[in-house]
């Protein structure tokens, strides 16, 4: 059982602007309601971060409204916030203190771009506020998923949602006409991503109507982080460690050679179920600043690029996406550009933007 304290050193929610726009949640600007998180999911990059253990103890931000009002009042109306990082907006303690309410509240009222990243059927409980900002600029939600088979979650979610009961949160998004993806991760070799797993979840997603999928891998970021994962690992059937020390074997990141082998297997999988990588452009177009949605247009082709090798197309995409992040829109490179044809609708919202440098 955690400990919730009210924490009265943080004085700011959204903080500064992201360096550069997250191509994954779409996000300018990242953060989280509560400090801590009660789901304590034993692969969580906030058990490595944090010394005292991450579902021990949630801190609560007094007056967060009023904060959230008053930094929306210097944030582009056309930025999107993502509550996305380190612990859910929709943990059990959002059922009793309702801090995210509050701050929706004041994205709604302001008419903000939101993403919200959960694993919580309880994000339907604003469903109506979601649909307030929908209409009036963009809201996306992403759940996260981990494994189609409920020994495997069990042991390494400790307080787990189902995940039938996602997937059925998804299909209660989509209906609502809210975009919405699926996040599948950690990866975890061995164990949640093999070819049959991973076709489960993406007919799953399919099923569900998810307009997109993400995935990413299991990141292991000290020692500490390190032993806590294996000895959950090692609770799980018959499960064989040194599968793991062998991929990973600077301790932290993961064998690039089984990288690419999975996403070339992960990409055909969703190829063949018609279910796209990234957020398709269709979902935010004309909704967000026009040079964030072209700079996005362009990364997600530059994540493509990458998942299936082509380092150079990546890496030309990667430079025409930082111009364009600066407001300038060079034609001449953008209609030489491999992906020119699928960017177009993005490139044509930029040219009527009067800050255009051509």
């Amino acid at each position: 059982m955690p400990l919730f304290v009210v924490d009265v050193n943080r004085t700011e929610l959204f903080g500064a602007p992201l360096p550069r726009i997250d191509a994954t949640t779409l996000a300018s600007y990242t953060s989280y309601i509560y400090e801590g998180c009660e789901y304590g999911c034993n692969y969580c990059d906030g058990l490595g971060r944090h010394l005292r253990p991450f579902n021990e103890q949630i801190r609560l931000m007094p007056d967060i409204a009023q904060i959230a009002s008053d930094e929306l009042a210097t944030i582009d109306r056309r930025a999107v916030i993502g509550l996305t990082a380190e612990s859910d907006a929709y943990q059990p303690a959002e059922q009793l203190y309702r801090r995210t309410r509050s701050v929706l509240r004041v994205l709604a009222a302001h008419g903000q771009p939101t993403v919200i990243m959960t694993k919580s059927p309880h994000i339907m409980d604003d469903i109506e506020l979601l649909a307030q900002i929908q209409q009036r600029s963009f809201a996306m939600v992403m759940v996260t998923v981990i494994s189609h088979v409920v020994e495997v979650q069990n042991k390494l979610e400790d307080k787990n949602i189902a995940t039938v009961a996602r997937f059925a949160t998804i299909a209660r998004l989509k209906k609502a006409g809210i975009p919405v993806g699926v996040v599948i991760q950690p990866l975890i070799p061995y164990l949640n991503d093999t070819d049959y797993a991973l076709t489960r979840l993406i007919e799953m997603s399919v099923a569900a109507g998810a307009d997109f999928v993400h995935w990413d891998y299991f990141f292991m970021l000290n020692q500490r982080h390190r032993n806590r994962a294996y000895e959950a690992l090692a609770r799980i059937g018959n499960y064989p460690l040194r599968y793991m020390r062998n991929l990973y074997r600077d301790g932290m990141t993961i064998d690039n050679a089984y990288v690419q082998e999975r996403n070339a297997t992960f990409i055909q999988i969703c190829d063949d179920a018609k279910l796209p990588v990234h957020p398709p452009y269709a979902l935010f177009a004309t909704r967000l600043d026009p040079f964030n949605e072209l700079e996005l247009a362009i990364l997600h082709e530059v994540r493509r690029d990458m998942l299936q090798g082509r380092t150079l197309l990546a890496a030309n995409g990667q430079t025409l996406a930082t111009r364009v992040a600066t407001g300038e829109l060079p034609m001449a490179e953008l209609r030489n550009y491999a992906h020119y044809t699928s960017i177009l609708p993005a490139i044509q919202h930029c040219e009527s933007a009067p800050s255009a440098t051509l």
